[in-house]
């Protein structure tokens, strides 16, 4: 009897160790699986993000690039890239589709091994944009007069001066109030019908006493939407500072180099002035200081195409080709922008291509800060 009870004893403890020993080896493969899915999910998910990322290098260097990756090698997997013309809320997009696919000697499922990203992405550059408080050909924040033979356009036109038909804004827009006298002329698009220049004011052509929301912008960042819209303190005067796009800076206007470009940050002392101003060129024409003061007077030189921001311009005498806005509510001599033969004319092509130069959407190696949208 005690010999088959020491039996049965053994039999129960060899019974017990292999039930252990079978649960831990089952409990050991488990965890082993787990981390082989994590790495084959994650090998994947890395091969598919380079291979957007892989188009959006093909993407800025040709816009036209439509051709893809098939079967591509990649971190011991594949790759695989689909690119098609699409829409997206709107707007017109490229459609990117990445699939990676790692480890393919691996025994799993093919959903172990395979990863999808997806990106939505405008690849021809940065298109630029009107900032929202581009309000009017001449936006203003005081009483403003124009005389001699001035001519303000809202109405659309293109870079080079031409009309687009029922596609502008209105000629001047300002917090205060506008005295049109001697030969100026006004002209605007509102509510889809174009106003020649005339000598008549009304509400179809100009604003005043009105009141911007949330406060008239106070610096160039503001106007272009500060920090919600990219814009944080500094940003443009950073940008002209760089050179980039052949950006300027300065304190003194008589350093500058012609055809202005890119950002051209001229930043006066209080109570500066630029007079006479050579304004030949494009982009972002930006005469500010942290007082709101610096004088920019007799715009006399040159054709400006884009955006004008000064805190206080005095009479322009030449061609403007975009927009201009005013920042000082204290301008320095009679709020009169204009005084003899001198041209604004509103073109929504020419600040766009302004803006363009500002949000990095120019230039090769990268067009991740065109992508409206991407999932992974």
């Amino acid at each position: 009897m005690a010999g088959r009870g020491l039996l049965i004893l053994l039999l129960g403890i060899i019974a017990i160790a292999v039930v252990s020993f079978r649960s831990i080896y089952e409990n050991s493969r488990e965890a082993i699986n787990n981390v082989s899915y994590y790495y084959l999910k994650q090998s994947a998910h890395n091969i598919s993000q380079s291979g957007v990322n892989l188009a959006l290098r093909q993407l800025a260097d040709s816009s036209d690039w439509r051709v893809g990756y098939s079967n591509l090698s990649m971190f011991s997997g594949q790759l695989n890239v689909r690119l098609v013309d699409t829409t997206f809320e709107g707007s017109n997009v490229v459609k990117i589709e990445s699939i990676g696919y790692t480890d393919l000697n691996v025994q799993s499922p093919d959903t172990m091994k395979s990863a999808l990203s997806i990106a939505y992405v405008q690849p021809s550059g940065n298109p630029g944009f009107t900032p929202a408080s581009v309000l009017a050909a001449v936006t203003t924040n005081n009483n403003v007069s124009t005389t001699g033979n001035l001519v303000v356009d809202g109405r659309d036109h293109d870079i080079n001066g031409n009309l687009i038909d029922t596609a502008g804004t209105l000629g001047i827009w300002t917090t205060g109030t506008l005295d049109r006298g001697g030969n100026s002329k006004i002209g605007a698009t509102g509510s889809g019908t174009d106003y020649a220049p005339a000598k008549t004011e009304n509400d179809n052509i100009r604003l005043e006493n009105q009141t911007y929301p949330g406060g008239y912008p106070s610096t160039p960042d503001s106007v272009l939407g500060g920090t919600a819209n990219g814009y944080p303190p500094g940003t443009l005067k950073t940008l002209a500072q760089s050179g980039s796009n052949g950006s300027q800076y300065t304190t003194n206007p008589g350093t500058l180099t012609y055809p202005l470009s890119g950002v051209t940050y001229i930043e006066l002392s209080p109570g500066g002035v630029w007079n006479p101003c050579n304004i030949d060129g494009d982009g972002i024409l930006i005469v500010h200081n942290n007082t709101r003061d610096a004088v920019m007077k007799n715009l006399n030189f040159g054709i400006f195409r884009g955006l004008i921001i000064a805190d206080d311009p005095v009479h322009i005498h030449t061609t403007i080709i975009g927009a201009i806005i005013g920042l000082t509510p204290s301008p320095s001599e009679g709020n009169c922008i204009g005084n003899g033969n001198g041209d604004v004319l509103y073109s929504r092509e020419a600040i766009n291509a302004a803006t363009a130069n500002t949000t990095g959407g120019g230039g090769s190696g990268s067009s991740s800060s065109n992508v409206v949208a991407w999932w992974d």
